[in-house]
């Protein structure tokens, strides 16, 4: 396929959104990011997009009333980059053209932003509203697509978002479908020659369909399904449902309280990852429901009541903590998806946390202490919640260390130094000339984590010198000793 018949291609793959959009209002979001230069087959994907639009426009319906929004088209590096090129109206497609001939390609990709304002400029609050997104990138500016599609559907008087993305992969096209996904529209995949070319066929296709006539109404007949689970789980806990249903694409697993919405959803798992599914309890206690969801209606095929009840937990320094020290700590609780043992300042907020250990790696956890004194407490975390079902209050002091060895040795000597300390994993014995700041740079040095008595060799130096004991990290030195090197 020569670039002429792709570019006829790409064309055809935006054809095919024309005819899905039912409304009577609509507006094209066009990407102007950078990324726009790169190429297909060696023609620039913006000249591709120019090229579909010029095309597609010049055959649109007349009494389609069509806008053109653009991002990333005037700054670099600017999220906020968005503006309406073109006000929705009838007969806009010169104007639509004009505008994006005009465009320049530069800037990041917020598309949700641009999704948003486009939504706001035809007042979906009120009216039928349909955006068009064309993309060759995913979200850079820190927001999530498909929080914003299900918050534009849930507000929306009739919303619907179609997407158009080029070159984009399996993984990258995951990120901006569901913006379709969550709004009732389509997505159409831009890539290799294969998949525009059976996009041709679909758009002549739906091109020469008649419309179909108004069908007859019919009594709704749901799928039969049914989920199983114990009828008292702990909150927070993970447990396995056991379920029968359709299995229709995208159906799912999920938990949520007793007599919320249909479309209400907590912790969920698609059906088509299997029977049982593996589902998180909520942190709440009391009444909830475990439900089968008919994907495409949000219908509530299936429920079955369960009642949530307390967990408690336990937590145990079995060494005795000091500043800087690791301390094995033991504990017992509901162990949670991403449930942590931590170390704060006494009163810290619930959420707060120092170092950690996630419980799924055991008990005891291995917790390493602040540096500097005073009360902390040692906490068990419930990390969908992050609230503390257990806690122990420690203080940590000053510790002293204190040091053993030979009054006076021969230059170069190896010295056997006997220690007591914190024995921080780097805190470390070293020699300095007699006088030295604490802060000075030593001569000899080795590390605590050697065990006590460990070896250390004198100055090449004769003279009079001290063997300190320093505090990993602050620099605090705990103990001193003298040594004459002769």
């Amino acid at each position: 396929m020569n670039i002429f018949a792709k570019i006829l291609a790409a064309s055809a793959l935006f054809a095919l959104s024309v005819p899905a959009v039912a409304a009577d209002q609509a507006i094209i979001v066009l990407d102007g990011s950078g990324s726009m230069w790169g190429q297909i087959d060696g023609v620039p994907k913006l000249e591709i997009a120019r090229s579909a639009l010029r095309d597609v426009l010049t055959n649109a319906p007349a009494g389609l009333e069509l806008g053109l929004m653009a991002y990333g088209h005037r700054e670099k590096g600017n999220c906020s980059d968005i503006q309406l090129l073109v006000p929705p109206h009838a007969n806009a497609g010169g104007d639509i053209i004009a505008a994006a001939d005009n465009m320049k390609f530069l800037g990041k990709t917020p598309i949700s932003a641009a999704v948003r304002q486009a939504a706001e400029a035809l007042r979906f609050t009120e009216d039928k509203a349909t955006v068009i997104l064309i993309t060759d990138g995913i979200e850079t500016c820190e927001a999530n697509p498909c929080a914003v599609a299900a918050e534009l559907e849930e507000r929306g008087l009739d919303f619907t978002a179609h997407v158009v993305g080029f070159g984009l992969s399996s993984d990258e096209g995951k990120q901006v479908s569901c913006l379709a996904e969550e709004t009732g529209g389509r997505y159409f995949p831009a890539g290799d020659a294969a998949e525009l070319t059976r996009v041709i066929g679909e758009t002549v296709a739906v091109a020469q369909a008649q419309p179909e006539p108004e069908p007859e109404p019919v009594k709704e007949v749901l799928p039969e399904a049914a989920v199983k689970a114990p009828a008292e789980i702990p909150a927070g806990a993970t447990i396995e449902v056991t379920w029968i249903g359709p299995n229709a694409d995208r159906d799912y697993i999920t938990v949520v309280e007793k007599g919320a919405p249909e479309d209400a959803y907590g912790d969920y798992a698609r059906t088509d990852s299997g029977s049982p599914a593996k589902i998180t309890m909520p942190d709440g206690l009391g009444a909830y429901e475990i439900r089968y969801v008919l994907a495409q209606s949000k219908r509530v095929l299936a429920s079955q009541p369960v009642t949530l009840t307390a967990v408690s937990a336990t937590v145990e320094a079995l060494d005795t903590p000091v500043p800087g020290g690791t301390v094995e700590v033991e504990w017992t609780g509901p162990n949670a998806d991403r449930d942590y043992i931590t170390v704060v300042e006494k009163g810290a907020p619930e959420d707060a946390y120092g170092d950690y250990a996630r419980t799924n790696s055991g008990s005891p956890a291995k917790i390493t202490m602040p540096d500097a004194l005073g009360a902390y407490e040692i906490r068990y975390v419930l990390a969908q919640s992050k609230r503390v079902l257990a806690s122990v209050p420690v203080t940590l002091a000053e510790v002293r260390g204190n040091l053993s060895a030979p009054a006076s040795a021969a230059v170069g000597a190896a010295i056997e130094v006997k220690w007591t300390g914190p024995g921080n994993w780097e805190d470390f014995i070293e020699i300095v000339p007699e006088g030295a700041a604490a802060d000075a740079k030593p001569l000899r040095e080795t590390r605590t984590s050697q065990g006590s008595p460990l070896s250390i060799f004198a100055p090449s130096s004769p003279g009079k010198y001290l063997i300190r004991y320093k505090m990993r990290d602050t620099g605090d030195v705990t103990a001193t000793i003298p040594l004459i090197v002769e």
